[in-house]
């Protein structure tokens, strides 16, 4: 997981049609890459530095899951919900994959 310490990040993915597709642009106190660290799937998307000078600073799984310990099977739980929201405005659970 990242957390955008300084600067401007764009996330995108890549199409069916192979076109880039932004997701959002993040800046200080933004944060990227959850998905992947609740659901242990790679990353379907993309992080680019949108300004000359970008400070992140990095969460590895390991401390991901020390850290949240005991509330992890809540986050999942949690996640399923999220999950379903993510649907109602992407439109399908296979959008929905793509962004992890």
């Amino acid at each position: 997981m990242y957390f955008v310490q300084e600067g401007i990040v764009r996330i995108i993915k890549i199409t069916e049609e192979g076109h880039e597709q932004e997701l959002s642009r993040l800046e200080k106190g933004g944060y990227f890459g959850e998905l992947a660290l609740i659901t242990h799937r790679p990353r379907a998307a993309s992080a680019y530095a949108l300004s000359a000078e970008v400070k992140l600073a990095f969460l590895d799984v390991h401390a991901f899951e020390r850290l949240l310990g005991p509330v992890m099977d809540i986050m999942k739980r949690n996640f399923n919900h999220y999950e379903d929201q993510l649907v109602k405005i992407f439109g399908s659970k296979s959008n929905v994959a793509d962004l992890r």
